[in-house]
Protein backbone atom coordinates (compact mmCIF):
# COMPACT_ATOMS: atom_id res chain seq x y z
CA UNK A 1 0.00 0.00 0.00
CA UNK A 2 2.75 2.29 0.68
CA UNK A 3 4.29 1.80 -2.41
CA UNK A 4 1.46 2.25 -4.61
CA UNK A 5 0.26 5.31 -2.73
CA UNK A 6 3.80 6.56 -3.60
CA UNK A 7 3.29 5.65 -7.04
CA UNK A 8 0.06 7.92 -7.08
CA UNK A 9 2.01 10.54 -5.70
CA UNK A 10 4.77 10.25 -8.56
CA UNK A 11 1.91 10.28 -11.44
CA UNK A 12 0.46 13.19 -9.80
CA UNK A 13 4.09 14.90 -10.56
CA UNK A 14 4.05 13.44 -14.06
CA UNK A 15 0.68 14.71 -14.74
CA UNK A 16 2.41 18.80 -13.85
CA UNK A 17 5.47 18.33 -15.16
CA UNK A 18 4.52 16.17 -17.98
CA UNK A 19 8.21 15.40 -18.92
CA UNK A 20 8.77 12.74 -15.60
CA UNK A 21 9.87 8.69 -17.11
CA UNK A 22 10.59 7.29 -13.84
CA UNK A 23 8.75 8.17 -10.31
CA UNK A 24 12.29 9.11 -8.22
CA UNK A 25 10.49 6.99 -4.92
CA UNK A 26 10.88 3.23 -5.05
CA UNK A 27 9.38 3.00 -8.17
CA UNK A 28 12.07 2.77 -10.54
CA UNK A 29 11.41 0.65 -13.92
CA UNK A 30 7.99 1.69 -14.03
CA UNK A 31 7.42 4.07 -16.94
CA UNK A 32 5.22 7.50 -16.49
CA UNK A 33 2.08 7.32 -18.12
CA UNK A 34 2.00 9.59 -21.14
CA UNK A 35 -0.15 12.37 -21.17
CA UNK A 36 -2.17 11.17 -24.47
CA UNK A 37 -5.41 11.17 -23.67
CA UNK A 38 -8.24 14.35 -23.98
CA UNK A 39 -8.28 15.09 -20.35
CA UNK A 40 -4.92 15.31 -19.63
CA UNK A 41 -4.25 17.93 -22.11
CA UNK A 42 -7.16 19.78 -20.84
CA UNK A 43 -5.57 19.58 -17.44
CA UNK A 44 -2.77 20.64 -18.51
CA UNK A 45 -4.29 23.78 -20.33
CA UNK A 46 -6.04 25.02 -17.27
CA UNK A 47 -2.92 24.89 -15.10
CA UNK A 48 -0.89 26.38 -18.11
CA UNK A 49 -3.71 29.59 -18.12
CA UNK A 50 -3.62 29.38 -13.83
CA UNK A 51 -0.32 29.93 -13.68
CA UNK A 52 -0.32 32.69 -16.66
CA UNK A 53 -2.81 34.84 -15.40
CA UNK A 54 -1.36 34.15 -11.88
CA UNK A 55 1.98 35.92 -13.19
CA UNK A 56 0.02 37.96 -14.69
CA UNK A 57 -1.71 39.55 -11.54
CA UNK A 58 1.23 39.76 -9.98
CA UNK A 59 2.88 41.78 -12.66
CA UNK A 60 -0.07 43.83 -12.65
CA UNK A 61 0.06 44.56 -9.07
CA UNK A 62 3.72 44.84 -9.02
CA UNK A 63 2.94 47.70 -11.59
CA UNK A 64 0.33 49.18 -9.82
CA UNK A 65 2.55 49.23 -6.84
CA UNK A 66 5.35 50.70 -8.66
CA UNK A 67 2.99 53.55 -9.84
CA UNK A 68 2.00 54.23 -6.46
CA UNK A 69 5.18 54.90 -5.18
CA UNK A 70 6.20 56.76 -8.22
CA UNK A 71 2.67 58.65 -7.16
CA UNK A 72 3.32 59.16 -3.64
CA UNK A 73 7.27 60.60 -4.34
CA UNK A 74 5.66 62.84 -7.01
CA UNK A 75 2.85 63.99 -4.18
CA UNK A 76 5.40 64.21 -1.28
CA UNK A 77 8.22 66.67 -3.95
CA UNK A 78 4.86 68.82 -4.62
CA UNK A 79 4.00 69.34 -0.90
CA UNK A 80 8.33 70.02 -0.46
CA UNK A 81 7.79 72.69 -3.14
CA UNK A 82 4.37 74.12 -1.67
CA UNK A 83 5.99 73.93 1.82
CA UNK A 84 8.46 76.04 0.28
CA UNK A 85 6.84 78.43 -1.40
CA UNK A 86 3.80 78.71 1.36
CA UNK A 87 6.46 79.58 4.64
CA UNK A 88 9.60 76.36 4.70
CA UNK A 89 12.18 79.07 5.36
CA UNK A 90 15.72 78.86 6.07
CA UNK A 91 17.48 78.09 9.40
CA UNK A 92 18.67 81.79 10.53
CA UNK A 93 21.90 82.64 12.58
CA UNK A 94 23.63 85.68 13.75
CA UNK A 95 27.10 86.79 13.57
CA UNK A 96 28.59 89.41 16.13
CA UNK A 97 29.47 92.43 14.20
CA UNK A 98 30.26 95.56 17.08
CA UNK A 99 29.80 95.91 20.69
CA UNK A 100 29.34 98.62 23.06
CA UNK A 101 26.92 100.75 21.13
CA UNK A 102 24.92 103.03 22.76
CA UNK A 103 20.78 102.63 22.12
CA UNK A 104 21.13 102.12 17.98
CA UNK A 105 17.80 103.50 16.69
CA UNK A 106 19.05 103.41 12.69
CA UNK A 107 21.48 100.87 11.11
CA UNK A 108 22.05 102.18 7.45
CA UNK A 109 24.32 102.71 4.71
CA UNK A 110 25.30 105.90 2.67
CA UNK A 111 25.18 103.67 -0.52
CA UNK A 112 28.43 105.94 -1.45
CA UNK A 113 30.64 102.53 -1.96
CA UNK A 114 32.18 103.14 0.69
CA UNK A 115 31.38 99.90 2.33
CA UNK A 116 30.56 102.06 6.04
CA UNK A 117 27.72 101.07 8.09
CA UNK A 118 26.35 104.37 9.63
CA UNK A 119 24.63 103.76 13.04
CA UNK A 120 22.23 106.26 14.85
CA UNK A 121 22.08 106.14 18.26
CA UNK A 122 19.23 107.31 20.17
CA UNK A 123 21.84 109.57 22.70
CA UNK A 124 22.29 111.70 19.46
CA UNK A 125 25.47 110.42 18.08
CA UNK A 126 25.68 108.66 14.69
CA UNK A 127 28.74 106.19 14.41
CA UNK A 128 30.54 104.41 11.78
CA UNK A 129 31.21 101.00 11.71
CA UNK A 130 33.83 100.40 8.56
CA UNK A 131 36.66 98.09 8.21
CA UNK A 132 35.37 95.89 11.06
CA UNK A 133 35.84 98.15 13.48
CA UNK A 134 33.49 101.30 15.13
CA UNK A 135 35.53 104.69 14.03
CA UNK A 136 36.20 106.43 17.84
CA UNK A 137 35.12 109.94 16.17
CA UNK A 138 31.20 110.27 15.72
CA UNK A 139 30.34 110.98 11.84
CA UNK A 140 27.63 113.64 13.54
CA UNK A 141 26.97 114.14 16.93
CA UNK A 142 23.98 116.23 18.07
CA UNK A 143 23.19 115.16 21.79
CA UNK A 144 22.83 118.74 23.42
CA UNK A 145 20.01 119.43 20.56
CA UNK A 146 18.04 115.67 21.47
CA UNK A 147 15.70 115.00 24.08
CA UNK A 148 16.48 111.84 25.61
CA UNK A 149 13.53 110.48 27.53
CA UNK A 150 11.98 107.28 26.65
CA UNK A 151 10.58 107.09 22.90
CA UNK A 152 12.59 109.98 22.13
CA UNK A 153 16.03 111.08 20.65
CA UNK A 154 17.81 110.36 17.72
CA UNK A 155 15.52 108.01 15.91
CA UNK A 156 15.97 108.03 11.81
CA UNK A 157 18.79 108.39 9.89
CA UNK A 158 19.12 108.60 5.47
CA UNK A 159 21.10 108.98 2.65
CA UNK A 160 19.75 110.53 -0.59
CA UNK A 161 20.80 108.47 -3.72
CA UNK A 162 23.06 111.56 -5.08
CA UNK A 163 25.06 111.41 -1.87
CA UNK A 164 28.01 110.91 -3.18
CA UNK A 165 28.04 113.72 -5.11
CA UNK A 166 26.08 115.92 -2.88
CA UNK A 167 27.49 115.15 0.85
CA UNK A 168 23.47 116.18 2.75
CA UNK A 169 22.02 113.85 4.63
CA UNK A 170 18.67 113.72 6.79
CA UNK A 171 17.88 112.92 10.51
CA UNK A 172 14.66 112.37 12.47
CA UNK A 173 14.85 113.42 16.07
CA UNK A 174 13.05 114.51 18.82
CA UNK A 175 14.06 118.25 20.07
CA UNK A 176 14.67 119.64 23.50
CA UNK A 177 11.00 121.39 23.51
CA UNK A 178 9.38 117.94 22.44
CA UNK A 179 8.66 118.66 18.78
CA UNK A 180 9.82 116.03 15.73
CA UNK A 181 12.07 117.51 13.89
CA UNK A 182 13.48 116.12 10.29
CA UNK A 183 16.84 118.55 9.74
CA UNK A 184 19.44 117.85 6.75
CA UNK A 185 22.99 118.07 7.36
CA UNK A 186 25.96 117.69 5.03
CA UNK A 187 29.54 116.04 5.52
CA UNK A 188 32.62 118.11 5.91
CA UNK A 189 34.77 119.06 3.64
CA UNK A 190 37.94 117.58 4.69
CA UNK A 191 36.92 113.98 6.38
CA UNK A 192 34.44 112.01 4.90
CA UNK A 193 33.71 109.93 7.82
CA UNK A 194 32.88 113.76 9.62
CA UNK A 195 30.24 115.80 9.26
CA UNK A 196 29.62 119.45 10.15
CA UNK A 197 27.22 119.97 12.49
CA UNK A 198 27.00 123.63 11.43
CA UNK A 199 25.55 122.72 8.39
CA UNK A 200 21.43 121.99 9.80
CA UNK A 201 18.75 122.98 7.77
CA UNK A 202 15.26 122.24 9.66
CA UNK A 203 13.54 120.46 6.49
CA UNK A 204 9.95 120.54 8.42
CA UNK A 205 8.86 120.73 12.57
CA UNK A 206 5.87 118.40 13.83
CA UNK A 207 4.80 119.80 17.32
CA UNK A 208 4.63 117.32 19.95
CA UNK A 209 3.82 119.27 23.16
CA UNK A 210 5.05 118.22 26.43
CA UNK A 211 3.99 116.10 29.09
CA UNK A 212 3.25 113.50 26.66
CA UNK A 213 5.24 113.85 23.43
CA UNK A 214 4.87 109.68 22.68
CA UNK A 215 4.56 107.98 19.24
CA UNK A 216 6.85 110.09 17.52
CA UNK A 217 7.33 107.42 14.84
CA UNK A 218 10.77 108.21 13.69
CA UNK A 219 11.53 106.26 9.71
CA UNK A 220 12.98 108.43 7.27
CA UNK A 221 13.52 107.19 4.21
CA UNK A 222 14.16 107.71 0.47
CA UNK A 223 11.84 105.87 -1.67
CA UNK A 224 12.77 105.12 -5.34
CA UNK A 225 10.82 107.98 -6.66
CA UNK A 226 13.67 109.93 -4.60
CA UNK A 227 11.36 111.74 -2.85
CA UNK A 228 11.76 111.63 1.31
CA UNK A 229 9.11 109.60 3.05
CA UNK A 230 8.92 110.26 6.87
CA UNK A 231 6.69 108.11 9.54
CA UNK A 232 5.16 109.97 11.99
CA UNK A 233 3.33 108.13 15.11
CA UNK A 234 -0.19 109.74 16.15
CA UNK A 235 1.52 111.85 19.25
CA UNK A 236 -0.69 110.26 21.89
CA UNK A 237 -0.16 107.32 24.67
CA UNK A 238 -3.60 105.52 24.10
CA UNK A 239 -5.68 105.01 21.93
CA UNK A 240 -5.36 108.23 19.65
CA UNK A 241 -7.80 110.51 22.06
CA UNK A 242 -7.81 113.18 19.54
CA UNK A 243 -8.71 111.13 16.54
CA UNK A 244 -4.98 112.39 15.05
CA UNK A 245 -4.70 109.27 12.53
CA UNK A 246 -7.81 109.52 11.38
CA UNK A 247 -7.58 113.80 10.34
CA UNK A 248 -6.17 114.85 7.48
CA UNK A 249 -5.54 118.28 8.53
CA UNK A 250 -2.61 116.94 11.00
CA UNK A 251 0.71 115.20 10.23
CA UNK A 252 -0.19 113.31 13.23
CA UNK A 253 -0.03 109.39 12.78
CA UNK A 254 0.78 109.80 9.18
CA UNK A 255 3.49 109.01 6.43
CA UNK A 256 4.29 112.13 4.70
CA UNK A 257 6.09 112.72 1.20
CA UNK A 258 8.00 115.38 0.41
CA UNK A 259 10.89 116.83 -2.53
CA UNK A 260 13.92 117.90 0.07
CA UNK A 261 15.36 119.63 -3.88
CA UNK A 262 12.79 122.78 -3.50
CA UNK A 263 11.66 124.92 -1.42
CA UNK A 264 7.74 125.85 -1.76
CA UNK A 265 7.52 128.09 1.47
CA UNK A 266 10.30 130.31 1.42
CA UNK A 267 9.09 132.49 3.72
CA UNK A 268 9.28 129.76 6.42
CA UNK A 269 12.12 128.92 8.53
CA UNK A 270 10.82 125.38 9.62
CA UNK A 271 9.30 124.41 5.93
CA UNK A 272 12.18 123.85 3.76
CA UNK A 273 10.32 121.46 1.24
CA UNK A 274 8.65 120.93 -1.39
CA UNK A 275 5.05 119.38 -2.12
CA UNK A 276 5.19 116.28 -5.19
CA UNK A 277 2.87 117.23 -7.09
CA UNK A 278 1.77 113.57 -7.63
CA UNK A 279 0.95 113.88 -3.58
CA UNK A 280 -2.91 112.02 -3.13
CA UNK A 281 -4.24 114.95 -1.39
CA UNK A 282 -2.63 117.79 -2.96
CA UNK A 283 -4.93 120.68 -3.97
CA UNK A 284 -7.83 119.40 -1.79
CA UNK A 285 -7.68 122.12 1.22
CA UNK A 286 -8.25 122.14 3.98
CA UNK A 287 -6.19 118.37 3.82
CA UNK A 288 -2.59 118.59 4.02
CA UNK A 289 -0.96 117.82 0.58
CA UNK A 290 2.50 116.16 2.08
CA UNK A 291 0.12 113.37 3.41
CA UNK A 292 0.78 110.33 1.74
CA UNK A 293 -0.49 107.91 3.91
CA UNK A 294 -2.57 107.84 7.16
CA UNK A 295 -4.49 105.83 9.97
CA UNK A 296 -1.31 104.48 11.63
CA UNK A 297 -0.71 104.34 15.05
CA UNK A 298 3.23 104.22 15.88
CA UNK A 299 4.98 103.42 12.62
CA UNK A 300 8.57 102.00 13.67
CA UNK A 301 10.50 100.88 10.80
CA UNK A 302 9.46 101.35 7.46
CA UNK A 303 11.24 100.49 4.38
CA UNK A 304 11.46 100.00 0.84
CA UNK A 305 12.13 96.79 -1.10
CA UNK A 306 15.70 97.80 -3.04
CA UNK A 307 14.55 95.24 -6.26
CA UNK A 308 10.56 95.93 -6.55
CA UNK A 309 10.35 99.51 -4.46
CA UNK A 310 7.77 97.99 -2.56
CA UNK A 311 6.68 99.66 1.12
CA UNK A 312 6.58 97.90 4.24
CA UNK A 313 5.15 99.81 7.45
CA UNK A 314 5.44 98.27 10.82
CA UNK A 315 3.21 99.81 12.80
CA UNK A 316 3.17 99.26 16.59
CA UNK A 317 -0.14 98.78 18.67
CA UNK A 318 -2.08 99.40 21.03
CA UNK A 319 -3.20 96.49 23.98
CA UNK A 320 -3.41 93.34 21.40
CA UNK A 321 -2.22 93.21 17.67
CA UNK A 322 0.84 94.22 15.96
CA UNK A 323 1.29 94.62 12.33
CA UNK A 324 2.58 95.21 8.97
CA UNK A 325 1.19 97.21 6.21
CA UNK A 326 2.23 97.04 2.79
CA UNK A 327 2.14 99.24 -0.19
CA UNK A 328 3.01 98.39 -3.66
CA UNK A 329 5.63 100.55 -5.48
CA UNK A 330 2.68 101.04 -8.14
CA UNK A 331 0.92 103.00 -5.42
CA UNK A 332 -0.59 106.60 -5.86
CA UNK A 333 -0.35 107.23 -2.31
CA UNK A 334 -3.58 108.06 -0.26
CA UNK A 335 -4.39 104.68 2.16
CA UNK A 336 -5.93 104.38 5.08
CA UNK A 337 -4.20 102.19 7.22
CA UNK A 338 -7.32 102.18 9.89
CA UNK A 339 -6.23 102.68 13.12
CA UNK A 340 -7.92 103.66 15.43
CA UNK A 341 -10.86 102.50 14.31
CA UNK A 342 -9.02 99.22 14.26
CA UNK A 343 -6.17 97.74 15.79
CA UNK A 344 -4.75 95.19 12.98
CA UNK A 345 -7.27 93.25 11.45
CA UNK A 346 -9.30 94.10 15.00
CA UNK A 347 -12.07 96.34 15.90
CA UNK A 348 -11.12 98.88 18.29
CA UNK A 349 -12.91 102.19 18.21
CA UNK A 350 -16.18 101.74 16.69
CA UNK A 351 -17.03 104.82 16.56
CA UNK A 352 -19.20 106.18 15.28
CA UNK A 353 -20.98 103.20 15.19
CA UNK A 354 -20.63 100.89 12.25
CA UNK A 355 -16.86 102.22 11.09
CA UNK A 356 -15.51 98.85 12.12
CA UNK A 357 -17.70 97.06 9.49
CA UNK A 358 -17.12 99.82 6.85
CA UNK A 359 -13.01 99.39 7.39
CA UNK A 360 -12.89 95.69 7.43
CA UNK A 361 -14.92 95.52 4.42
CA UNK A 362 -12.92 97.53 2.06
CA UNK A 363 -12.69 101.14 3.93
CA UNK A 364 -9.27 100.43 5.21
CA UNK A 365 -6.31 98.88 3.70
CA UNK A 366 -5.58 95.61 6.33
CA UNK A 367 -2.50 94.27 7.24
CA UNK A 368 -0.68 91.66 5.31
CA UNK A 369 0.89 90.07 8.80
CA UNK A 370 -0.27 90.56 12.54
CA UNK A 371 0.60 88.87 15.83
CA UNK A 372 -0.98 88.93 19.04
CA UNK A 373 0.45 90.17 22.57
CA UNK A 374 -0.22 86.28 23.84
CA UNK A 375 2.40 85.08 22.43
CA UNK A 376 4.00 87.10 24.40
CA UNK A 377 4.58 89.85 22.54
CA UNK A 378 4.52 93.46 22.92
CA UNK A 379 5.97 96.05 20.01
CA UNK A 380 6.93 95.75 16.26
CA UNK A 381 9.98 96.49 15.34
CA UNK A 382 10.21 96.18 10.95
CA UNK A 383 12.92 95.55 9.02
CA UNK A 384 13.72 94.92 5.34
CA UNK A 385 13.10 92.13 2.23
CA UNK A 386 16.50 90.41 2.43
CA UNK A 387 18.12 90.98 -1.42
CA UNK A 388 21.59 90.51 -0.25
CA UNK A 389 24.27 88.10 -1.96
CA UNK A 390 25.81 85.84 0.45
CA UNK A 391 22.59 83.92 1.27
CA UNK A 392 20.38 83.09 -1.71
CA UNK A 393 17.94 80.85 0.38
CA UNK A 394 17.37 83.90 2.37
CA UNK A 395 16.40 85.83 -0.92
CA UNK A 396 12.50 87.96 -1.00
CA UNK A 397 12.45 87.36 2.46
CA UNK A 398 10.52 90.24 4.79
CA UNK A 399 12.52 90.70 8.43
CA UNK A 400 10.28 92.08 11.59
CA UNK A 401 10.46 91.35 15.17
CA UNK A 402 9.06 92.02 18.67
CA UNK A 403 11.50 94.62 20.72
CA UNK A 404 10.25 92.83 24.64
CA UNK A 405 10.80 89.57 23.52
CA UNK A 406 13.40 89.43 20.73
CA UNK A 407 11.72 87.19 18.33
CA UNK A 408 12.55 87.41 14.73
CA UNK A 409 10.42 86.33 11.74
CA UNK A 410 10.41 85.96 8.28
CA UNK A 411 7.70 86.54 5.64
CA UNK A 412 7.26 85.58 1.92
CA UNK A 413 4.50 85.96 -0.33
CA UNK A 414 3.36 83.76 -3.03
CA UNK A 415 -0.15 84.43 -5.51
CA UNK A 416 -0.53 87.34 -3.08
CA UNK A 417 -0.78 85.34 0.32
CA UNK A 418 1.74 86.22 2.93
CA UNK A 419 3.06 83.80 5.30
CA UNK A 420 5.32 84.04 8.59
CA UNK A 421 7.32 82.18 10.51
CA UNK A 422 9.41 82.21 13.48
CA UNK A 423 12.97 82.49 12.42
CA UNK A 424 15.19 82.59 15.81
CA UNK A 425 14.38 83.83 19.54
CA UNK A 426 17.61 85.25 20.55
CA UNK A 427 15.56 86.64 23.30
CA UNK A 428 16.95 90.30 23.93
CA UNK A 429 15.34 93.41 23.24
CA UNK A 430 15.56 94.33 19.10
CA UNK A 431 15.26 97.84 18.35
CA UNK A 432 15.81 97.90 14.97
CA UNK A 433 17.02 96.06 12.01
CA UNK A 434 19.89 97.42 9.07
CA UNK A 435 20.63 97.14 5.28
CA UNK A 436 24.23 97.74 4.05
CA UNK A 437 25.15 98.71 0.74
CA UNK A 438 25.18 94.89 -0.67
CA UNK A 439 21.87 94.20 0.41
CA UNK A 440 22.97 92.40 3.61
CA UNK A 441 20.58 92.30 6.69
CA UNK A 442 21.72 93.57 10.28
CA UNK A 443 19.68 93.51 13.97
CA UNK A 444 20.49 95.10 16.89
CA UNK A 445 20.29 94.08 20.76
CA UNK A 446 19.08 97.19 22.20
CA UNK A 447 20.78 96.77 25.87
CA UNK A 448 22.00 100.27 27.69
CA UNK A 449 25.61 101.04 26.43
CA UNK A 450 26.41 97.32 25.68
CA UNK A 451 24.03 97.29 22.71
CA UNK A 452 25.41 95.02 20.18
CA UNK A 453 25.22 94.71 16.28
CA UNK A 454 24.73 91.64 14.58
CA UNK A 455 24.50 90.52 11.06
CA UNK A 456 22.29 87.99 10.17
CA UNK A 457 23.32 84.48 8.35
CA UNK A 458 21.69 81.26 6.90
CA UNK A 459 22.73 78.16 8.78
CA UNK A 460 23.53 77.07 5.27
CA UNK A 461 26.46 79.21 4.96
CA UNK A 462 26.98 81.93 2.52
CA UNK A 463 27.28 81.47 -1.30
CA UNK A 464 31.31 80.90 -2.20
CA UNK A 465 33.46 83.13 -4.12
CA UNK A 466 33.89 81.67 -7.11
CA UNK A 467 37.85 81.28 -7.66
CA UNK A 468 40.53 81.72 -10.14
CA UNK A 469 40.60 78.29 -12.99
CA UNK A 470 44.02 76.99 -14.13
CA UNK A 471 42.32 77.16 -17.59
CA UNK A 472 43.27 81.04 -18.93
CA UNK A 473 40.36 83.34 -19.13
CA UNK A 474 39.84 86.24 -21.37
CA UNK A 475 37.67 88.12 -18.31
CA UNK A 476 38.10 86.51 -14.85
CA UNK A 477 35.07 86.55 -12.80
CA UNK A 478 34.75 88.82 -9.73
CA UNK A 479 33.78 87.40 -6.35
CA UNK A 480 31.17 89.00 -4.15
CA UNK A 481 32.93 90.61 -1.35
CA UNK A 482 30.06 91.74 0.45
CA UNK A 483 30.57 94.78 2.94
CA UNK A 484 31.08 95.44 6.12
CA UNK A 485 33.71 92.89 7.21
CA UNK A 486 32.54 91.25 10.08
CA UNK A 487 34.93 91.27 13.05
CA UNK A 488 37.46 89.49 13.08
CA UNK A 489 35.70 86.75 15.65
CA UNK A 490 32.15 86.05 14.93
CA UNK A 491 30.38 84.89 17.20
CA UNK A 492 27.06 82.49 16.02
CA UNK A 493 23.59 82.25 17.95
CA UNK A 494 22.46 79.09 17.89
CA UNK A 495 19.07 78.94 15.58
CA UNK A 496 16.26 77.13 17.38
CA UNK A 497 13.76 74.85 15.00
CA UNK A 498 11.57 77.33 13.20
CA UNK A 499 8.17 77.23 14.86
CA UNK A 500 4.70 77.83 13.81
CA UNK A 501 3.82 81.18 12.05
CA UNK A 502 2.09 84.10 13.29
CA UNK A 503 -1.25 84.96 11.69
CA UNK A 504 -0.88 85.57 7.78
CA UNK A 505 -3.10 87.09 5.70
CA UNK A 506 -5.60 84.63 5.73
CA UNK A 507 -6.66 84.70 9.08
CA UNK A 508 -10.72 85.26 9.21
CA UNK A 509 -11.85 88.68 9.43
CA UNK A 510 -13.63 88.25 13.33
CA UNK A 511 -16.82 90.46 13.67
CA UNK A 512 -16.19 93.38 14.65
CA UNK A 513 -16.53 94.54 18.84
CA UNK A 514 -15.96 97.83 20.09
CA UNK A 515 -13.44 97.25 23.16
CA UNK A 516 -13.42 99.79 25.43
CA UNK A 517 -10.20 102.33 25.39
CA UNK A 518 -7.61 101.80 28.11
CA UNK A 519 -6.88 104.72 30.53
CA UNK A 520 -2.78 103.44 30.29
CA UNK A 521 -1.16 100.75 28.87
CA UNK A 522 1.98 98.87 30.99
CA UNK A 523 4.03 96.88 28.37
CA UNK A 524 6.63 94.29 29.77
CA UNK A 525 9.96 96.14 29.32
CA UNK A 526 13.34 94.39 29.62
CA UNK A 527 15.11 97.45 28.50
CA UNK A 528 14.47 101.11 28.02
CA UNK A 529 12.48 101.40 25.03
CA UNK A 530 13.33 103.25 21.79
CA UNK A 531 10.49 105.20 20.20
CA UNK A 532 7.62 103.40 20.21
Amino acid sequence: MKTKSNCRFVRLLVLRSSSATHDGSGCEGRPARKLTNEGGFFRLRLLIIFFVCLFSAFLLALGELLRAHSLRDSALHQRKDVRQQLGSFPTIQLEQVATGLTQPTTVTNAGDGSGRIFIAQETGEILIFVNGSVLPIPFLDISDLVRQEPEQGLLGLAFPSDYAEQGFFFVDYTDLDGNIVIARYQVSDVDPNVADPASARTILKQPQGLPLGDHNGGTVAFGPDGYLYISIGDGSCCGDPGGNAQDLQTWLGKILRVDINRDDFPGDPDRNYGVPPGNPFVGQPPVLPEIWAYGVRNPWRCTFDRVTGDFFIADVGQDAWEEVNFQPAASSGGENYGWSVLEGMHCYNDDPPGSCDDFLNGGSILPILEYNHDLPACSITGGYRYRGQSYPSLEGIYFYADFCTGRIWGAIQVNGTWESQELLFPGFAISTFGEDETGELYVVDYNFDQSVLYRITSAQGPTPSPTSSPTPSSTPTPSITPTPTPSSTPTATPSPTATAAVSPTSTPRPTPTPRARPISRTRPTPHPRPSR
